[in-house]
């Protein structure tokens, strides 16, 4: 079995369909299917004979003498498990995302409790979570009570209702919220259900509002794994998904990986804004519905834009009457320093923001939409064409609501700002200690680690390698010093949780430093 985030019945079916477009039809796996199911010829309840069937309980003679009972089945699964049961039936019964699932299996951490900026595996070892998990645990392992007993009393009160046709007091409550804290006149929110479905959100409402097809997004970008995000993506990525998906243009970042735009922020801020004028001229500005990008670079290097290029983005839209939508699932809600990317550059207000992650700390699914005044009144009289089940949950909301305020009261945004200086030092230590690290850098606690493999500057591995022996001997000294991170080609993330202090930022970098001996010695002169 495979869990999608909860994105409605279209996203699982995209997931369905994926691996039967790779089955080949003479393939014995297909073979094997079409012996249970022959087109035009219903499939029987149970494809074995019941008698020898190892189902359990076999619900087609249900309480027979051969197979247990539902109460022997429930109390199977009711008892407590021992944490080898849980692994077995994992490796058995479940798919990894993003890579084979035998390899990941075998190398995977069983997590059974956290608290704080730590977690502990079921040896009891403890890690620093160096990198919030999927850079989204920005509130900590510890869900503030608030947060727990909102939810709590979600279930208890109303644990569903569907949002097409009802509303509920906890929906309005957050959009009045998020209305008070977000800049300019982003007003009015959708709440589906992951990262990746806001993104899909926002390219709907952009061609339903514009009439137009095309959407540009950049080659350094990740923008979700729906097969509208994946087209959305610009690295490797969307390989898998790009099939069907239509009316995506890829434009450079003004950071390429192989070439350079200018020496200085002004000179490249200039190139990379011309650049993409006369791509859009030649696209024709009539087609394009939305620019659509991370405000923040994220998974593709942790790249703060430079000065004036938002500002530079922000008017060509308006010049040529397409949306600007900004990408906040990573930065948004405090990981920079401020409460989005975007407000780095303070005269930017985009049409369009998405954002999941740090809206509740990653503690129950959700994902959200911002838009402006003139945006929502569109849609306040035309259909916005898309919708799902879970959309606007009522659990998910009270989890945002009162983590929201925690996020508030607690002032997490201002706490990233501050340890920005403590972590960039601890970079600036490790670069002068280790010479494989080409380059650092970090805003707000959104930070990384560039590897190199010689003194001329060249990155151990491209983003698109699979990683080489050093950097797994890297990732295993450092799950060894107890300390978890993601790395990608040449990049280790720094990315911890937003309650981080500057004793904790002390203890990472000092773990890293005990580990990075060995990328050293790797070094091929």
């Amino acid at each position: 079995f495979f869990f999608q985030p909860p994105s409605g019945s279209g996203s699982m079916f995209r997931a369905a369909i994926a691996p039967a477009r790779r089955l080949c039809t003479s393939s014995p796996a297909l073979a094997r299917v079409n012996d249970v199911y022959k087109p035009g010829v219903p499939p029987v309840a149970c494809p074995q004979v019941s008698e020898t069937c190892t189902r359990t309980p076999c619900l087609c003679i249900p309480d027979s003498k051969a197979h247990p009972s539902k109460a022997d089945f429930l109390a199977q699964h009711r008892r407590e498990w021992s944490h080898e049961e849980s692994l077995e039936a994992h490796h058995k019964h479940s798919l990894f995302t993003w890579t084979a699932h035998d390899a990941a299996s075998a190398a995977a951490i069983m997590m059974v409790r956290s608290e704080g900026v730590y977690f502990y595996d079921q040896h009891g070892k403890k890690y620093l979570d160096w990198n919030s998990q999927a850079m989204c645990v920005n509130q900590g392992h510890t869900a503030d009570p608030s947060i727990v007993q909102a939810i709590t009393e979600q279930l208890t009160t109303l644990p569903y209702a569907y949002p097409g046709m009802f509303v509920t007091p906890v929906r309005g409550r957050l959009c009045k919220l998020l209305a008070d804290i977000c800049p300019g006149d982003i007003n009015t929110f959708m709440f589906p259900s992951s990262g990746a479905e806001a993104n899909e959100v926002a390219v709907r409402m952009a061609r339903q509002m514009t009439g137009r097809h095309k959407i540009f997004s950049r080659y350094r970008s990740y923008h979700g794994a729906t097969a509208t995000t994946l087209a959305l993506t610009g690295d490797q990525r969307r390989f898998a998904g790009e099939m069907g998906a239509h009316g995506h243009v890829k434009f450079f970042d003004p950071f390429p990986y192989s070439f350079s735009l200018g020496s200085t922020e002004e000179e490249i801020t200039a190139n990379a804004l011309t650049q993409l004028a006369e791509q859009i001229a030649y696209e024709g500005p009539h087609t394009i519905a939305a620019i659509h990008l991370e405000s923040v670079t994220g998974t593709n290097g942790i790249l703060k834009p430079p000065k004036g290029y938002l500002e530079g983005i922000r008017k060509l839209c308006t010049d040529h009457g397409i949306l600007m939508v900004c990408d906040e699932v990573m930065a948004g809600f405090g990981r920079t320093g401020r409460l989005f990317g975007f407000c780095h550059a303070p005269s930017v207000v985009p049409d369009i923001i998405t954002f999941a992650k740090g809206v509740n700390g990653a503690y129950v699914p959700l994902g959200g939409v911002g838009v402006r005044d003139f945006v929502a009144n569109h849609f306040r009289k035309n259909n916005v064409g898309i919708g799902s089940t879970y959309n606007s949950h009522p659990v998910a909301l009270a989890s945002a609501y009162a983590a929201l305020q925690v996020f508030v009261e607690k002032d997490v945004t201002q706490n990233a700002a501050d340890m920005e200086q403590h972590l960039q030092a601890g970079l600036q230590f490790l670069m002068d200690g280790h010479r494989s690290i080409k380059q650092a850098r970090c805003v707000g606690l959104f930070g990384c680690i560039d590897i190199q493999k010689n003194t001329s500057g060249d990155f151990i591995a491209r983003v698109t390698d699979a990683p080489p022996p050093p950097m797994v001997a890297f990732k295993k000294a450092l799950l060894k010093e107890g300390l978890f991170t993601m790395m990608r080609g040449h990049t280790v993330f720094c990315n911890p949780p937003l309650i981080i202090t500057k004793e904790q930022i002390e203890e990472g970098i000092g773990k890293l430093d005990r580990a990075l001996h060995i990328l050293d010695e790797a070094m091929q002169d």
